[in-house]
């Protein structure tokens, strides 16, 4: 069983293929959006951290055994805190190329300190929260860099405006950093791949027989 949880900007949607190619293989998988996200009801004004942990920790309490749960990017963060309220309820505990940060440290600084990122935001205000969405550019430089024309398309229609006061500029996590994380975390193992920012897409065979292997 896994528990796949997504990053600034998108929602559920973004694990299918993955999702899809788990259950080939005879794997149950699951990907609940984060509150505000896919446009749900509330949308941006439900975008919150601790929200976010709350749902994921509601998602392991609703699992009938204990799951591998995946983080990307910036739920990382999610991830953690989620482990934290429910420690005995998950298997495993996967980063994606996700931000894992230490106790107390803001997530917000864990962005911020990768100077090595490509990504460029856009800044909204809607309805008195202040939001970003990655650059067009930016989504095919930095978050699907290795994707298809036609993959590239299919997120480009999908990804939504993500409030700032939960990922502070949320960009692609550069090599260096994300290693520097994981080795800070005492992550064992720490397992590379030769993609891009978002494998669940454009590695799809290669993630899943990674994290069954697990």
């Amino acid at each position: 069983m896994f528990i796949l949880v997504h990053g600034a900007y998108h929602g559920g949607w973004c694990w299918q293929p993955l999702i899809g190619h788990l259950q080939t293989l005879g794997h149950q998988a699951i990907a609940p959006d984060l509150p505000g996200h896919a446009f749900t009801d509330g949308w941006i004004g439900q975008q919150d951290l601790p929200a976010y942990i709350e749902a994921i920790a509601g998602a392991l309490d609703e699992a009938e055994t204990p799951p591998v749960l995946v983080g990307h990017s910036m739920s990382g963060a999610v991830v953690a805190g989620a482990a934290e309220l429910r420690p005995d309820k998950i298997r495993k505990l996967v980063f994606l190329a996700a931000y894992i940060p230490a106790d107390g440290e803001n997530l917000g600084e864990l962005v911020q300190s990768d100077p090595d990122s490509h990504a460029q935001a856009v800044r909204f205000d809607v309805g008195g929260v202040s939001a970003i969405t990655p650059k067009t550019s930016a989504i095919r430089d930095a978050f699907y860099n290795d994707a298809t024309e036609p993959q590239q398309a299919w997120v480009e229609d999908r990804i939504q405006l993500q409030a700032a006061r939960v990922c502070r500029g949320d960009r692609a996590i550069s090599f260096g950093h994300q290693r520097w994380m994981a080795e800070r975390a005492g992550c064992d193992p720490i397992i590379e791949m030769d993609t891009g920012h978002s494998p669940f897409l454009t590695a799809t065979e290669a993630l899943a027989d990674i994290l069954i292997g697990l």
